[in-house]
């Protein structure tokens, strides 16, 4: 008896502690060296998520927000269905009300036939306002658990520079090390999460189906049903050309263009890394259980001389206002980089940051809106694109001149409350503080500076059409008055 005693005390043991290793997982401090490329270029990103798959030995996961049915979209998914006939595990991880219009279950089941699992986040009905409000926001790329890409981007050209009206300045991180383990631990949680559920696509209708009989099933909606076949067919056949076909002069062109731009990006090492992710719940408790808002705002809180961030989105909830505030009042320099109404992809934001940034310079924050043209030392694919709108979509903080973050966490209620989200930070390292500072000052130069309520008011409509200033006009009342779900 005794002998089975301490057995199952030992096995209690064994279970509790792996629950703790799961758990501390979502909060990682490692002092080993990492090594990392600092992603700020499209063109270089792609390539560089392009180059992880190709290099795949036993398993990718991919986890987005958004995925795009566009050319960038049908390269990556591509070639991870290139990997999935290897033998190499794939699995997609994305979120369902931001995907269902695009990477629909249709596609989801095309994929499964080439070995791709896919599974979505957060299924619940939009007409859910409640449940419907926590999104997985998390952007992530895990290679054989030893290599990972995060930060702003999606999958999508707008992300990598691709699109000839509007692109994304964004901002990524590859890193390799120790600290990629605990990524992908959470991504295994967020992947066996109750939320997470695979969903089959529509059945194929009949015309026996009860829907399309009329008269107590004397008569039959033939044109109804002759439509929604129709409809049915076209979704399968554009899942599988999507999957299947490939512009290889294109894709050439697109990796040589990458390969170079990915030469010139910052390649270094990190001593010090810590990794941040918020657990896959929802309601109060995920409410209660916030990490990333708390680690930033005790960043802000205990910064010494300095905080430059770029963030698309500036709102601030009670925690970060507070802490705000408190480095402001201690004479740290606060800098934010964020957009314009011109250069922005969410009017109803801007609606509510124009109404608060006259108080924040009014503090002490030096503030720069983006104007949406592309900055010096950017290159493209080609000149067409380099003339296209652009916006900032980077989520970084550098403190200090010392420590850098980079993830998927937008300055804003709804991540700081409501997503998922992931950081990835490197402590300690001037050098890519300062890759980082330049890379964010070239944007600055690219911007306008709202030194006064007079310069809010003059640069408020730069480069903004009627039907612009008539949404935010639209949006104005709302956008204030619902600030905390923005």
């Amino acid at each position: 008896m005794k002998i089975g005693f301490g057995l199952f005390l030992f096995m209690v043991f064994l279970c509790l502690r792996a629950y703790a290793e799961v758990e501390d997982s979502f909060r990682v401090n490692s002092h080993e060296p990492h090594q990392i490329i600092l992603l700020n270029n499209g063109l270089a990103s792609l390539e560089s998520r392009l180059q992880m798959i190709d290099q795949a030995e036993r398993s990718i996961d991919v986890e987005y927000f958004i995925y795009n049915l566009d050319k960038s979209g049908q390269i990556f998914t591509q070639a991870l269905i290139k990997k999935a006939k290897t033998g190499v595990k794939v699995r997609m991880l994305l979120d369902y009300f931001m995907i269902k219009n695009q990477f629909s279950p249709f596609f989801a089941y095309e994929m499964e036939k080439f070995g791709v699992e896919v599974k979505y986040f957060n299924v619940t009905s939009t007409l859910n306002i409640f449940s419907g409000q926590y999104r997985n926001h998390r952007k992530v790329l895990i290679v054989d658990g030893k290599e990972a890409i995060t930060g702003g981007r999606n999958i999508g050209d707008e992300y990598f520079d691709l699109r000839e009206d509007f692109n994304f300045l964004d901002r990524d991180l590859k890193i390799s090390g120790p600290v990629v383990k605990n990524i992908q631990e959470t991504f295994n949680q967020v992947w066996n999460s109750k939320l997470t559920k695979k969903v089959e696509r529509s059945r194929k209708p009949t015309i026996s189906d009860a829907t399309y009989n009329q008269s107590g099933g004397h008569q039959s909606d033939f044109f109804r049903f002759e439509h929604d076949l129709n409809q049915w067919k076209q979704s399968v056949v554009k899942a599988f050309s999507f999957l299947t076909h490939k512009d290889e002069l294109f894709e050439d062109n697109l990796r040589d263009k990458g390969k170079q731009a990915l030469e010139q990006e910052f390649h270094g090492s990190c001593d010090e890394m810590s990794y941040f992710s918020e657990h896959p719940i929802i309601g109060k408790k995920n409410r209660s259980l916030r990490i990333i808002k708390h680690n930033i705002s005790d960043r802000i809180r205990n910064a010494k001389e300095s905080v430059l961030f770029d963030s698309p989105y500036f709102i601030a909830d009670d925690e970060s206002k507070d802490a705000l505030d408190e480095a402001l009042s201690n004479n740290v320099k606060v800098t934010l980089l964020t957009n314009s109404l011109n250069s922005t992809d969410a009017i109803y934001v801007y609606a509510a940051f124009d109404s608060i940034v006259k108080g924040w310079i009014e503090k002490g924050l030096e503030t720069y809106i983006f104007k949406g043209d592309l900055p010096n030392q950017y290159s493209t694919i080609d000149d067409k694109i380099s003339h296209a709108r652009f916006g900032v979509h980077a989520k970084s903080f550098v403190f200090d001149n010392k420590d850098v973050i980079i993830g998927t966490f937008n300055f804003d209620p709804r991540s700081a409350n409501l997503n998922t989200e992931m950081t990835v930070s490197c402590e300690n390292n001037p050098e890519l503080a300062k890759f980082v500072s330049d890379n964010i000052q070239l944007r600055i130069d690219a911007s306008f500076h709202l030194d006064s309520a007079k310069a809010v008011d003059e640069l408020e409509f730069y480069n903004v059409g009627f039907f612009k200033r008539l949404k935010y006009y639209l949006f104005k009342i709302p956008s204030n008055a619902l600030d905390y779900l923005l």
